[in-house]
């Protein structure tokens, strides 16, 4: 309930138009803040010698990255009034994508996939449909001759990572379908979502980045998707840790501990 509250207080001041407040730069970092404190708390739960765990903080940790790095253009944009890209935010953006891989890499590698003809098509598929997208409008829109190398660099960099997130994400999608018949199947279905969800904020944000930058009408709302992907990543990372904290108790009554 405090998820859905929080997205309706967002919705209701982005549906005013109040783009260049305090209030909206306040909104952008808080969901990214809680979706690394709820991993936290998930890793608590498990135990950081598990495989699963280690998975989860590797994740946190890439989503507390993009905080750093959405906290840092707030400062550059809403303080400082210069324009935030390319600057060092750009470093803890790009830095959270290899930390994301690797706890995606764990988690599969501590999973046992069975998968069908038919989701293998399906995963290609979607991955492919995804990609093409992706490398059209987040590497080669993003080249402007006008532009730097260094920016350049930077602005295909994003496309690069969130190609990488669309291959693996297919892959964790596996891992939540393996959990179908348990209570972990939703948060981590969760979890998917809320990748897929910031996945389409970047693709947007590659197409209408000058609009977005001068806070040109509904543009700015693309935030509404960043946020809401780290508020259903931030709900399946504390689905996760409810659950195994229930399974823990239950066992604790069974074995009379």
């Amino acid at each position: 309930m405090i998820f859905i509250a929080f997205f309706i207080a967002v919705l209701a001041t982005y549906l005013s138009g109040d783009y260049e407040s305090l209030v909206v730069q306040l909104w952008n970092l808080a969901p990214p803040l809680t979706a690394a404190v709820c991993g936290i708390f998930a890793i608590k739960v498990y135990n950081l010698n598990n495989p699963h765990a280690k998975a989860i903080a590797f994740m946190s940790l890439g989503v507390f990255f993009w905080f750093l790095g959405d906290f840092i253009w707030a400062i550059f944009e809403y303080f400082l009034n210069i324009s935030p890209f390319p600057s060092v935010a750009d470093f803890f953006y790009l830095l959270a994508y290899p930390l994301l891989l690797v706890g995606l890499t764990v988690e599969l590698k501590s999973n046992v996939l069975k998968f069908s003809w038919t989701k293998i098509l399906l995963g290609v598929v979607i991955a492919v449909l995804l990609g093409i997208l992706v490398i059209y409008f987040g590497v080669i829109k993003a080249y402007a001759p006008e532009e730097s190398l260094v920016n350049n660099v930077i602005a295909m960099a994003y496309g690069i990572g969130d190609l990488i997130l669309i291959i693996f994400g297919m892959a964790v999608l596996g891992v939540a379908i393996g959990y179908q018949k348990g209570k972990l199947f939703f948060p981590w279905i969760s979890i998917v979502c809320g990748f897929c969800l910031i996945l389409l904020a970047d693709i947007l944000f590659a197409v209408y980045r000058e609009q977005y930058e001068s806070y040109l009408g509904l543009f700015r709302n693309i935030d509404l998707g960043w946020i809401s992907g780290f508020l259903l990543i931030a709900f399946g990372f504390y689905g996760i840790g409810e659950t195994l904290k229930e399974a823990k108790k239950k066992l604790l009554k069974l074995t009379g501990s």
